[in-house]
Order: C-alpha cells, then structure tokens, then sequence
C-alpha cells in the first residue's frame, strides 16, 4: 500500500506539471498521448485509493465528490464552450481549473494517507458508531438511497451504450463523453462505500466494487476501441480515395497530427483565429407557403490569408439536423466544427431552411418561429437551393471559392445535404443548386436517408431517399457512421454506399465508430469527433 501511494504522489505531481504546460502550449504527438495515458491511470489510481484506504475519510470522500462532479462540470462546460459560436477560445477556464485540481487534491490524498500513522480499522468504526447521532444516519441513508439511484442509471446507460436498445436523443450524451462516465461512475460506487455502514472488503462492499468497476469497463469500450477504429477507418479510407491523401501530411502543417488527441478530450481544443458574420438574411418568403418565412446564415471566415491555408477560400456548407422539423444554426449544429475550418481557410456558411410545423421528432431542439411552416423535403431542398444562389451572387464579399463547394450535415441535414448535392448532379433536379455553384464532395453525418416519409414532410421519392439518385460522376461522399446508432440505423448508410457501388462509383467511404450513437460528434474533442475530423480535412484539401 505504501508503495502504492508513494507512486501516486509521483504520478499526480508529474501529471499536474504536464498538465500546465499542455494548457499553456498544446500539442499532438506520440509524448501527449503517453501523457494522456498517465492522466487517466492516475484519476483511477486515485479513485482506487480513496476507495480502499481506510484512514483520511474527509479526503477519501472530498476527492471522490471532486472527481464525480467535477468530471460532469468538465465535460459540461467544455462542451458550452465547444458550440458556443462567439466563444473564440471553445475551452472552459473553470472546467480546467475543475481538471487541475484533481490532481491537487489526489497528491494531498496520497501525501497524507502515505504519512499518516494507521489507526486499527474495527476501533475507529467502533468509535463512529457510538458517536453517531440520528441525523447523521437519516443523512447517510439519504445519500446511500441517491448515490443508488445514480448507480442504476449508470447500468441503464452503459446497457444503451453497448446495445441497440433505442433510448432517442438520449442516446447522443453517452458515448461521446463514455471515458468520463468512467471516471463518474467508479467515484460513485466509492462514494456509496464512504457513507455505508459496511466495509469495502465485506460481501456488500465487494457487490459495490464489482458495480462501479463494470460500469468503468464498460463505459472504457470506446477507449479500448480506438486502435481498431483507427486501422479500420485508415483501410476505408485508402480504399476509396487512394493512398496519396498520406503524402499531404508532410506538407500540410494545419492538419491533425494524430487522429486521436488523449489531452484534447479532458481540455478542449482551442480554436484558432476567425471571424464571425451571424443572422445575415438570404430570404424572405412572401407568397404561397413561403409567406413569411425568414431564413438566415452565419458565415465563419478565416483572418489569414486563405490562400496560405489548406481551405484556400474553398466553401463548406453545413446543414443542421432535427429531424426536419426542429434545429437551428448556431450551437445546435455544433459550432466549433465551424470555427475549425475557417481556422483552416475554408469561408463556412452555417444555413437555416424551413421546417416542417408538425413537432413529430423531439422537443429538446428549438425550432425557430419564422423558419417553421407547411414545408416538406422539397421546400427544404428548394431553400437551400435558394442560398446557393446568394452564395454564387455574394460570394466576392467572403473570398469564398464558388468552383470548391462542400456540402455537410447531420441526421436530417445529411439527408438534406445528400439530396441537395446528388439531386442536383443526377440531372433530375438541376435547379437545386445554382449552375454558378460547382460541389465538390457530400459529407453526411449519419445521414436520414428514406427516414423523412411521415406525412407532411415527405413528397418526393428521390428526395427522400437520395441514393436513389446517385450516379457514376455523383459527387464523393464521405461519411460518418456510428455503430450503434438507434435513431439512423447502420444500414442505412450501408445501403447508400450499396447504391454508390451499384452504380460504379468507388468514391465514397465511411468511418465507423464502435459503440457510437446517434449524434455521437456532439463532444468536438470526443474520440469519434477528433477521428472524424482527421479524415475529413483531408478529404476537402483533396477534392478542393
């Protein structure tokens, strides 16, 4: 045990330090990696410590409430930050502060515990027991029955995560931050020990233990799948697109060095420098359904010279989901994706279109009053249709490249973005999309393809299901897929590379991520975010 602590003490020392340094100069290599690991073997190490070390109560139990709330207020604020479009840093300085001070708190826990003289553990329960008043046992019992209740949402969590039991949006605030939940969960299970009556080594504690160390398996999977992921998405990748992509690297300075940044997850990334345009008027509707109707953009610039930068003025549109009836611009689709690439040197448009009135998806998602109306999948389409024209009529104003268009989106604006950009270059729906306008690749976030047939939104076969309109010149399209996603189902997507294959068309490839939701990009500096985006500039710089 002595050398279990001494090691502890080293381990948070070395930890925080390297902590400091990274939040003062981040960076992606091999080391922050190791570093990474270090941090995660360390919050456990801690979390193991306060469970079974009997002396040093008050710290045992200060840590594991630190680590528990604490770890929720980090990827809480960090994610606020992350899709907060005006927030130039997207880091929290409190959810660092939050971050630091576990290590603080786990050396004065080591420390002390390490230096403490041990007290025979059967005296001190003694001594509890005949001090302890009425109150403090309604209290202890109060946060046994809470801390329970949090154990068995953890199972029900971790039972979504890794099956494909449809739990709706829900699903979208687990895998992204499953590593946390790891860290939460197993804090917990300590924490219902630290205020039961029995000891951790008992049969009860022991079914305690085995409760919050499954959970912390568990809600690792994702963690543990990472090589795997990796190699498999380098595979389809190269598969569809070559391997010269690998040759950018070395000349590509502004590009991810490593898919997967172990530091990012726990501190954010910062973003780089751009400029920000919100609520600029592309239409206004007047007559027949459009009456009404006010649909707007927020456009996120470079302030360097694009011409030095990957994007070089090349244009992304991006299309928020909600299942065409709710969702907005702004936080709601998942604004630091934005601000990345405009870092990048790409002229970002962050487009509204009309929703359907009927709320049929889910109220968790605005849906703005002077965008709603009496629309269907055509209307949409034929909006965004609209804004290419302001974009080919607007375009020297942002310095945006109208010969390298990129269409993204997720859910229902994957779905869009695919039928806008295919439904265009199939011939059937030419004026979709301005002939000023040249798109260069489709990339759909878990597109909704043949899901939008409930009545009012659906009206169009091809629209609705936009693999039916891919061709042998269509676009190349690269997609995001989580495994386990309840809501757009795998095959799905399955099926829409099917179709590209059906009709000789090699250049599409999808990223899976293992035990990934719907929505599962919704932490931008989650491992399924950050493997993502690695492949996606990539993408755009080699079909720009």
């Amino acid at each position: 045990m002595n050398r279990f602590l001494k090691s502890l003490v080293v381990m948070n020392s070395v930890s925080l330090v390297l902590s400091l340094f990274y939040v003062l100069f981040p960076g992606e290599s091999a080391f922050w990696n190791a570093y990474g690991l270090l941090v995660i073997l360390t919050l456990t190490g801690n979390i193991a410590a306060s469970i079974i070390k009997p002396d040093q109560k008050k710290w045992s139990a200060l840590y594991l409430v630190l680590s528990s709330a604490g770890m929720i207020g980090i990827m809480v604020l960090t994610t606020l930050a992350s899709l907060d479009p005006a927030d130039t840093a997207s880091r929290s300085l409190v959810a660092i502060v939050l971050f630091l001070s576990l290590f603080v708190v786990g050396t004065l826990l080591a420390g002390i515990s390490f230096l403490h003289t041990k007290r025979r553990e059967h005296t001190r329960r003694t001594l509890s027991r005949q001090t302890e008043i009425t109150p403090i046992k309604v209290v202890r019992i109060t946060l046994r029955v809470l801390l329970g209740f949090v154990l068995l949402v953890g199972v029900f969590l971790a039972v979504t995560m890794v099956t494909s039991v449809s739990v709706g949006v829900i699903e979208a605030a687990v895998s992204p931050y499953s590593l946390f939940f790891s860290l939460i969960f197993l804090s917990t299970a300590g924490l219902f020990l630290k205020v039961s009556p029995f000891d951790w080594r008992s049969l009860k504690g022991m079914s305690v233990l085995l409760i919050g160390t499954t959970l912390y398996v568990v809600f690792a999977l994702p963690f543990f799948s990472i090589p795997a992921m990796l190699e498999e998405a380098e595979e389809n990748y190269t598969a569809a697109f070559g391997d010269d992509w690998q040759d950018d690297d070395e000349t590509v300075p502004a590009f991810k060095e490593l898919p997967v940044s172990l530091p990012a997850f726990f501190f954010g990334t910062p973003s780089g420098n751009y400029e920000l345009e919100e609520d600029v008027q592309y239409y206004q509707g007047d007559s027949g359904v459009d009456e009404g109707l006010d649909l707007c953009f927020d456009v996120y610039t470079p302030t360097e010279n694009a011409a030095d930068l990957p994007g070089q003025g090349s244009v992304l549109i991006r299309i928020h989901g909600g299942g065409w009836n709710s969702g907005d611009k702004g936080p709601e689709n998942f604004s630091q994706v934005n601000k990345y690439f405009a870092e990048q040197g790409y002229v970002v448009f962050d487009v509204q279109y009309g929703l359907n009135a009927a709320r049929q998806f889910s109220g968790l998602l605005s849906a703005p009053d002077d965008v709603t109306g009496d629309f269907s999948v055509k209307d949409m389409v034929r909006h965004l249709g609209l804004f290419t024209t302001y974009l080919a009529d607007h375009h020297e104003r942002y310095d945006a490249d109208i010969d390298s268009v990129f269409v993204s989106g997720g859910s229902a604006g994957g779905h869009l973005a695919n039928a806008l950009a295919l439904g265009a270059s199939s011939g059937q729906y030419t004026e979709l999309i301005d002939t000023r306008i040249t798109v260069k690749g489709i990339i759909p976030f878990y597109p909704a393809n043949d899901l939008a047939s409930f009545p009012g939104v659906g009206d169009a076969e091809e629209l609705i299901d936009p693999a039916l309109l891919v061709e042998e010149d269509s676009p190349p399209a690269l997609v995001y897929q989580g495994d386990l996603d309840t809501l757009v189902e795998p095959q799905v997507t399955r099926d829409f590379k099917e179709a590209y294959v059906e009709a000789n068309n090699s250049d599409i490839a999808i990223i899976w991520l293992p035990y990934g939701s719907h929505a599962s990009d919704l932490y931008f500096t989650g491992v399924y975010n950050q493997t993502f985006l690695y492949y996606m500039e990539r993408f755009m710089y080699q079909h720009r």
